[in-house]
């Protein structure tokens, strides 16, 4: 465990704002949650930092807890299936390369998703038709109102589009230490049905790791690198809307891309909306829409968050305005 005060959190999240913690504190095990009790600092305003790559800071608690809990390792397997079960702190993208490297099958299309293996399920991460909750069997979490440790199956955690249990504000008190996920090892079940991912294989042999490098591919053609453009990835989810709006919106616009989303919804993709809004590339100042990708905002250097969440309300505005379609963010607000 290291103590860190007065410290900026610019280098701890991946939108780059200039912040000072008066308190930063890394957990390197779940002995040092027991002894951070018994100093009292639950006592205290605080949140739990993951990879920071979906937050952006309005408040700053007094203190910042951010997890690097390592560890990866098989639970259990049988003929067909393997199960593997892998810390907080590990970066998800690295968990995502073991499982390649070794033939397990479930969360390829997920590669190269910025973040811990901690913080994944909160959001419930998802990309190229593929979700957490398609593959994770169970996690253990530590409940920091009384300190008792509780395993959570797949329903437990109650999962939803960019969703969970632990998203809510009210359970924020919960501490994911690991996650287990049911991996397959032969007959892999591919999901290629989503954007061009198909088309991108170009008649290549379908495996997990041509899936994996076609997705990094498609995502630093699409995507800023935050080293060098501060941001959070996609900021807003997709909206869903009823059937009959839909039926308004594509009497107007003909050429609307959608999908499915339940027997009585239709989801629209943001980035569509936002592009259609005269929106692409678009910069106010310190802040603007990645020119690649419509759904990234990006920090140009020195952007404050007021700033950030300013131009977000600005998108919202104008998408409302043409299309009457209220987009939500995906981004936690802290």
């Amino acid at each position: 465990m290291k103590r860190y005060n007065d410290i900026s959190l610019k280098s701890f999240h991946t939108f780059g704002v200039d912040l000072k913690a008066p308190c930063l504190i890394e957990i390197d095990s779940i002995d040092d949650i027991y002894q951070l009790k018994y100093d009292g600092v639950f006592q205290k305003s605080f949140y739990v930092l993951g990879g920071g790559s979906n937050v952006l800071f309005l408040n700053i608690p007094e203190v910042v807890l951010k997890i690097n809990i390592k560890g990866i390792e098989i639970a259990k397997q049988n003929e067909e299936n393997v199960w593997i079960t892998v810390k907080a702190g590990e970066e998800w993208d690295a968990f995502v390369q073991y499982c390649v490297e070794n033939n397990f099958g479930g969360v390829e299309n997920l590669s190269l998703i910025p973040g811990t293996a901690g913080a994944a399920p909160v959001q419930n991460i998802g990309a190229y038709g593929m979700e957490i909750k398609d593959s994770l069997e169970s996690l253990k979490a530590i409940n920091l109102n009384d300190f008792t440790v509780k395993d959570f199956s797949n329903q437990e955690c109650r999962f939803a589009y960019r969703n969970s249990f632990f998203k809510n504000k009210e359970n924020r008190h919960w501490i994911i230490l690991e996650t287990t996920y049911k991996l397959t090892k032969y007959n892999h079940r591919f999901v290629l049905n989503y954007g061009n991912i198909s088309s991108a294989l170009n008649n290549r042999q379908i495996t997990l790791q041509a899936i994996r490098d076609m997705v990094i591919q498609q995502r630093t053609s699409k995507l800023p690198d935050v080293k060098l453009l501060g941001n959070a990835g996609s900021f807003f989810k997709n909206p869903y809307i009823s059937l009959s709006k839909f039926e308004e919106l594509k009497a107007i616009f003909p050429s609307v891309p959608s999908f499915q989303a339940d027997s009585n919804n239709i989801k629209i993709p943001a980035a569509w909306l936002i592009e259609q809004s005269g929106l692409k590339g678009f910069r106010m100042n310190n802040v603007g829409i990645y020119e690649k990708q419509p759904l990234v905002i990006v920090n140009y250097g020195n952007a404050t968050t007021k700033e950030i969440l300013d131009f977000s309300d600005f998108i919202i505005k104008t998408v409302k305005e043409k299309f009457d379609i209220t987009l939500e963010r995906e981004v936690n607000i802290v």
